[in-house]
């Protein structure tokens, strides 16, 4: 095969799209490292196995011959088995070289210094003792196959001796002596250029470069980060009073009879936070696959006057949703009869069908007459993340699973990535539970709960890796340009790779500029029931969208700015620096515990004790303001709000929500659920739903909207 980085064009068609960028040491194209490495490195511990295989059959069977036996205290073997037994081990010697070759290849992956750095004793000593190596090895194995075929044995020997003895020289002897005489002799400044180059690819692994900074973001109607938002206090109107972990276990309490609350999403609603909870029915309609699910929408900073959250009813009235049939942590199988079929799952109406199914799932009873000439089908895989595993099996997939709702109709979004552990010259990274050298946000798989159908939505700016899948099956992915806008901007921000971009942009800085030494906060002043506490989203004023914010510490513990992450599937991502010297983090710390401490002990007492939980930090236009919930936990686990502080500048105030400690106007609830504007748009997308349902004959969806048309208008009918 022909290296991709000599022949890009072949590089494209024959492993996959092309990086456009050679590695500054063996002038290969990173398509060589990424796609075919990693296959080379496999085809080279299968053939070693099996070798030794074949080795060991050979010598088995030739010993149930005379030509292989052990007579008069010698091993008597005939020229054949002798010539045999030689190409074998030729093969083992040609093995050896290619591990040789693999392993000059290895030293830009893991190399010899700190952390499994590349340095310049790898360059000018570990590359070209691998290649002499791997040279001398293959001169070695023809000389033996030569040697074994006349007879040699001698020759043969002193061969193998060679070999073994130029492996030790040139590995365990050279590298010491080779050290004494290279330049410059300080380490330090030797390896400098080569930490650089490092810096330099892993910034372009991680796609690093993604970071807007504020010379670079310029947005309608504004300049850049350090101008502010549009409304520089959208980020306090729009963020979370609630924790998620304490909102799960508020919710649970909470919880409607026949209802079991999933997984929380978050969506957004005129400015404000609200999370979404979809519901899986219990009790009596457990059993039923085709029973309706509910979903309830809680806004995020407003509280009830016992400080539980605030759940509108009419929420919980109107978007009743179709069965879903799919959803995260499912197990087992489902028999669906789908008369329509809208449930992407293979049928039981052939009998070789229903015999496959019946022996794979054990399950006898799928022969019989209960499903036999019906529309049937068989829902094997009912895990949302082995269901786009499945689909997608080239990307890795991020640690949440979000419940969206649009039109009536509940789907599940995973962030994707391309990854890779053969990127050469990067520092390797820990994300999703496993070490990478190459991560990248590929796009979002999207799951329908209730047909279990599967697509992705690819970045705007995919890499090579996702290009090359996307060439090779372009039917499993959808365009975003193609979909509702209001669809995508309802995705949340990848959580993973926001806070691999906040850790590199901290490790690294962005390009051209010497970063100081950063960092992220090494804790976030929450109590022992928030050690594994997650990142509420908020709500950015600038697109409207979801998105999340990390802060970077300096060395004196200051926050230099906020790394923002901003939803949908374009997936931005920028840089907010400070203007002003903030105070350093153990101070925020100290001073939100003290205000949350002083206003607890003026309150009236109460029985349960006082939980904080941790603290975010938001982006505003004349500075970051800094966050925190302290919640009453009671004896059951359930907790409720006690009150929320807010540090802006050099000011804590703290109040019943985020608006009242901040000053901002209270937000109130709406008496009605739709304006009527909202209500007229409601009504038409309803009606289009119907006319579209009627023109392709699918009546289960026309029955689902003229349902919803009806709750809609009930709802309407019911308030003053």
């Amino acid at each position: 095969m022909v290296p991709p980085s000599r022949s890009p064009r072949s590089s494209c068609s024959a492993t996959g799209e092309a990086f456009r960028e050679s590695d500054p040491y063996f002038q290969f194209d990173l398509a060589f490292w990424v796609y075919w490495l990693p296959l080379e490195v496999e085809l080279h511990l299968w053939s070693l196995v099996t070798l030794l295989a074949v080795t060991l059959l050979v010598v088995a069977l030739y010993a149930l011959t005379p030509s292989l036996r052990w007579e008069g205290g010698r091993l008597r073997i005939t020229s054949y088995v002798r010539r045999h037994l030689f190409a074998l081990g030729t093969t083992l010697l040609l093995l050896l070289a290619w591990s040789y070759r693999l392993d000059a290849y290895r030293l830009l992956l893991e190399g010899s210094g700190a952390l499994g750095a590349f340095n310049a004793m790898d360059h000018r000593v570990g590359i070209p003792a691998s290649l002499v190596l791997a040279l001398g090895t293959v001169a070695a194995a023809m000389l033996l196959l030569w040697s074994g075929w006349v007879g040699q044995l001698r020759m043969a020997f002193a061969t193998v001796s060679v070999v073994l003895l130029l492996a030790l020289g040139l590995r365990q002897l050279l590298p010491p002596i080779a050290e004494r005489f290279l330049t410059p002799t300080d380490a330090d400044l030797r390896d400098a250029p080569y930490v650089t180059t490092r810096a330099g690819y892993t910034r372009r692994a991680y796609a690093l470069d993604r970071v807007q900074r504020p010379d670079t973001l310029v947005m309608p109607g504004q300049g850049g980060v350090g101008d502010g938002a549009p409304d520089p206090d959208g980020a306090l109107r729009g963020a979370a009073l609630w924790d998620p972990p304490a909102l799960q276990r508020a919710l649970a309490r909470e919880r409607r009879a026949g209802r079991q609350l999933g997984a929380v999403g978050w969506e957004t609603d005129r400015g404000r936070l609200r999370a979404l909870i979809a519901e899986e029915p219990t009790g009596p309609d457990a059993g039923n696959p085709l029973a309706p699910w509910g979903t309830a929408r809680i806004e995020m900073d407003l509280v009830t006057d016992q400080g539980a959250p605030v759940t509108d009813p009419d929420s919980r009235t109107e978007t009743d949703i179709p069965a879903a049939i799919v959803f995260d942590s499912a197990t087992g199988y489902s028999i669906i009869r789908d008369s329509l079929g809208r449930i992407a799952s293979p049928t039981l109406l052939s009998f070789a069908s229903r015999l496959a199914h019946a022996w794979a799932l054990q399950n006898p009873r799928l022969l019989g007459g209960d499903v036999r000439g019906t529309s049937a089908r068989v829902v094997l895989h009912r895990d949302v993340r082995g269901r786009v595993r499945r689909v997608l099996p080239f990307f890795e997939q991020g640690d949440r699973v979000a419940p969206l709702v649009y039109r009536d109709t509940l789907y599940w979004s995973v962030h994707l990535y391309a990854t890779s552990q053969f990127y050469p010259l990067s520092d390797p990274i820990r994300v999703v539970q496993q070490n990478v050298r190459y991560f990248q946000h590929a796009g979002v798989a999207i799951v329908n709960a209730s047909s279990g159908r599967v697509f992705a939505i690819p970045d705007p700016v995919p890499d090579p890796i996702t290009t090359s899948w996307m060439r090779r099956f372009p039917g499993l992915f959808i365009d975003a340009t193609a979909l509702d806008r209001r669809f995508t901007d309802r995705m949340a921000p990848p959580v993973d790779a926001t806070l691999l971009h906040a850790r590199l942009f901290a490790l690294v800085g962005p390009r051209g500029e010497h970063a100081p030494p950063s960092h992220l906060p090494r804790q976030l002043g929450s109590d022992t029931s928030f050690a594994f506490s997650t990142i509420p989203p908020f709500v950015d004023s600038r697109t409207g969208r979801l998105s999340l914010a990390v802060p970077i510490l300096d060395a004196a513990d200051r926050v230099r700015g906020v790394i923002v992450s901003t939803g949908g599937v374009e997936y931005d991502i920028r840089w907010a620096p400070t203007r002003s010297i903030e105070p350093r983090w153990g101070t925020i710390l100290d001073r939100l515990h003290r205000a949350i401490d002083s206003t607890a002990r003026a309150l009236s007492p109460r029985d349960a004790p006082i939980v904080r939980g941790p603290v975010r930090v938001l982006p505003r236009g004349d500075g970051p303001a800094y966050v925190q919930t302290a919640y009453d936990w009671r004896g059951d686990g359930t907790p409720s709000v006690r009150l929320v502080a807010v540090l802006l500048g050099d000011t804590v105030r703290t109040g019943a929500t985020i608006a009242s400690a901040a000053g901002l106007p209270v937000p109130s609830l709406p008496v009605t659920p739709l304006s009527p504007a909202e209500f007229r748009a409601r009504i038409d997308t309803l009606y289009g739903e119907m006319r579209e349902a009627m023109q392709r004959g699918d009546w289960l969806a026309f029955g689902t909207a003229y349902e919803a048309l009806g709750r809609v208008l009930r709802t309407a009918t019911a308030k003053p």
